[in-house]
């Protein structure tokens, strides 16, 4: 008699091929088949292949090796994650007045799960958000860290504490930029500190005996406008330390950025221009300054200083361009990109070399532009729907750089010869706005964001001064060389080739509903049974580019909305009719491998040429509701131990015995489990999903208490748009919004005022 085989009998290889076409729910089904199969898919190898399989952007992915706890917390809180149910909320309450709807008053540093908000006027605060307590909070006096003009304000603009100090973080550091202001003159005399008055006596005293004057170092000026700067480390092993401090001379802040090396920072309206702040380092041999800055404390002599470099003007730019900069994460190149007014609105972006020190002259090199790139898209179509001209607005910004290995999202490989270094620098582009492209859109549909991802390799020759291409002249290359224009493509290489996938990056198109209503009624919550993890590693999904609000028949802010759409991979085609007036298309979509026909002449005869790209639609969403009273645990899981659980004991029934884990039976366990909670406020040791059944390691306490919390509205006000969310969407354990202040009672003798909050909803 052939002997029986099952799943857990079968070769381990085979196995998991076979998990490879289940679920992650599917995989939790299999644990309650039977003793042996939840003994099976409950061990160590297992649980471990099956992290990697199911949930491989988790945090636990980052361990050698993954235990069944961490799996199971993984499957947990993606279950959490999309039904909205929330295990925990933290509402902040010491909240610089303004911080809430302002769009850098707090951030969330998702790489390094860290909260950076201001908890008064240059107090910063930042906040772990894998601890649920204030234990490993840190606090950055910039007053007295980096300089007083932090806490310095200006008398014309009556900023909030919130909007006084501008915020940024990117790669392990924190940019804090103070509002711009002016010190008095000589002839005004002595300024008191901020909150103190000055007797007649003393101010006698200080205009017969005054200060030590100071030569005004280069750059810093004492009766112009200027703002103090400063960086700090956000890492854990030195988290709060200030990196480098200086100033700029300006009022206008428009754009900040910050890297591990250097800071970058967008001057609009008066100068226009960009300033860059290399720190000083071992690589970049820093000045020495003995001057200070009068009113903005001392430098003791021989401080160092780091490099200050002017960017570009932004006037030698096409006049209305829309900006926007990035760093890289290596400090060698930084990334601009602009949107010229012309009837295309095609964008550009220019990869620029950073200055760098040479030794042997002990001088900078200047900065310079070492690649430029227009982007390929049907960016602005002014087409025809329903007899009515769509007309667009649009602006562009980047995500943070990073690496080809580590760039998250949906992405497509090299489609030239090319291969691209997986340590590389590239950043990605976003153009949002409300485009209808034929072929792309649908009747009802628009694109709302376009992206690209840009590297920093550099281009085969030197592109042009800015002045030169809005000349139309491309490259910086002397007519009288001996290069043929006419014959030789400057896009090539030493060895002849064009990198095709540098030259034209691919596009991906969002498209949604036009109208948000009907575009938020028609998305399904994702299911239970879509490995919405795993369709994000093998980028078959996408995230939106949007975050919504709904709000409910008060105006009010009710839920919010993270959007995911599947993709596929296409190329957009012209319509061939020669009567085709309004230059449609149509989209063609074909597997990855297949090859796309690049333009023969790069340069010459592209200009219609459209890349191969994705196309992603909205599907799904997981919805937050706010407004309403949730149940979580009042005591925090106990730590586990690493050591695997050891397995159920034979003498004790399985109560999983012969069953089958269905939906039916899980909406059982969670209707039971919730009339256990409102009658005891207290939850039995088997747990709602199952996944912690049978182990002393996931067991919570018996006795763990439940409390009941309200989930806040995120503002009152009329202009709610602003309120800043995010999201964690690759370890799925938190969400974070601003609450704005709010009067109680308004125009009764009992009225108060609530002042602003931070929410953090945790799904661990």
């Amino acid at each position: 008699m052939a002997e029986k085989h099952s799943l857990i009998t079968i070769p381990p290889e085979i196995n998991r091929l076979i998990l490879e076409l289940l679920s992650s729910h599917d995989f939790i089904a299999l644990r309650h088949t039977s003793r042996d199969f939840y003994r099976y898919f409950a061990s160590q190898d297992i649980s471990h292949f099956a992290h990697k399989l199911f949930f491989p952007l988790s945090s636990e992915s980052k361990r050698a090796q993954r235990t069944r706890y961490d799996f199971d917390c993984a499957y947990e809180r993606s279950q959490r994650w999309k039904e909205g149910r929330p295990s925990n909320i933290t509402i902040i309450n010491e909240v610089a007045d303004g911080s809430a709807s302002l769009s850098n008053g707090f951030l969330v540093d998702t790489e390094n799960s860290l909260l950076a908000y201001q908890r008064a006027r240059a107090i910063v605060v930042l906040k772990d958000l894998q601890c649920t307590d204030d234990s490993t909070d840190v606090i950055i006096d910039l007053e007295k860290l980096a300089s007083p003009c932090m806490g310095a304000r200006n008398e014309g603009m009556f900023l909030k504490d919130g909007e006084s100090v501008r915020i940024a973080a990117n790669r392990g550091m924190l940019l804090c930029v103070g509002e711009a202001h002016i010190h008095p003159s000589r002839s005004e005399g002595f300024q008191s500190p901020p909150g103190k008055t000055t007797s007649i006596f003393s101010s006698i005293w200080n205009w017969t005996n005054p200060p030590p004057r100071t030569t005004i170092p280069p750059r810093q000026f004492f009766e112009h406008p200027h703002s103090a700067c400063a960086v700090f480390s956000t890492k854990k092993e030195d988290r709060g330390r200030l990196i480098a401090s200086w100033f700029e001379r300006d009022s206008f802040i428009w754009m900040i950025v910050v890297n591990e090396f250097y800071a970058l920072a967008e001057f609009d309206l008066v100068e226009q221009r960009l300033e860059g702040y290399i720190y000083p380092t071992a690589d970049h041999p820093p000045k020495k300054i003995k001057d200070t800055l009068k009113g903005c404390g001392n430098r003791s002599d021989g401080k160092h200083d780091g490099h200050h470099f002017t960017i570009k003007k932004k006037s030698l730019y096409p006049p209305l361009s829309t900006f926007s900069i990035a760093a890289d994460t290596r400090g060698k190149v930084f990334y601009l990109g602009f949107l010229p007014p012309s009837a295309e609105r095609r964008p550009v972006v220019e990869v620029h070399a950073v200055p760098q020190y040479d030794p042997s002259n002990k001088s900078w090199s200047p900065c310079t532009v070492i690649k430029r790139i227009t982007l390929r898209s049907l960016g602005r179509h002014a087409g025809e729907l329903n007899g009515s001209t769509l007309n667009s607005s649009f602006w562009i910004n980047f995500d943070p750089g990073t690496t080809v290995k580590e760039l998250k999202g949906p992405k497509m490989g090299p489609l030239g010869s090319f291969t691209r270094d997986p340590d590389e620098d590239v950043v990605r582009i976003r153009m949002t706005g409300d485009l209808y492209i034929p072929g792309i859109t649908g009747p009802d549909e628009q694109v709302s964001m376009v992206t690209w991802d840009i590297t920093a390799r550099a281009s085969p020759h030197k592109p042009s001064t800015i002045t030169e291409w809005r000349s139309g002249k491309e490259w910086d290359i002397d007519p009288e060389s001996e290069i043929d224009f006419d014959t030789v493509s400057l896009y090539k290489n030493a060895e002849g080739k064009v990198d095709f996938e540098e030259l034209y990056p691919s596009p991906t198109y969002y498209t949604r509903h036009r109208r948000r209503e009907a575009f938020m009624t028609e998305l399904s919550t994702i299911p239970r049974t879509v490995d919405f993890d795993c369709m994000m590693a093998n980028n078959e999904i996408g995230v939106m580019p949007s975050l919504f609000w709904v709000k409910d028949s008060d105006n009010k802010n009710k839920s919010a909305c993270a959007v995911y759409g599947s993709m596929e991979q296409g190329i957009l085609v012209r319509d061939p009719k020669p009567d085709n007036a309004d230059n449609s298309g149509m989209t063609v979509f074909m597997p990855h491998h297949e090859a796309v026909e690049f333009p023969l002449d790069p340069g010459r005869n592209d200009k219609d040429f459209i890349p191969a790209g994705i196309h992603i639609k909205a599907t799904y969403k997981v919805t937050l509701d706010v407004g309403r009273n949730v149940t979580i645990r009042k005591t925090a899981k106990p730590v586990p131990t690493t050591t695997p659980p050891p397995p159920p004991s034979p003498k004790r029934k399985s109560r999983f015995f012969g069953k089958i884990w269905t939906d039916y039976i899980y909406q059982h366990r969670v209707n039971r489990a919730n009339n256990r909670i409102a009658a005891t406020g207290v939850i039995a040791t088997d747990t709602i999903d199952g996944v912690s059944s049978d182990s002393s390691e996931t067991m919570v306490n018996n006795t763990s208490a439940f409390v009941s919390v309200d989930l806040p509205f995120p503002g009152m006000e009329e202009h709610r748009e602003k309120i800043l969310t995010k999201m964690d969407h690759g370890d799925k354990r938190y969400w974070v919004y601003g609450k704005e202040a709010e009067t109680i009672d308004k125009g009764l003798p009992s009225q108060t005022r609530v002042g602003d909050k931070i929410v953090i909803v945790r799904f661990d």
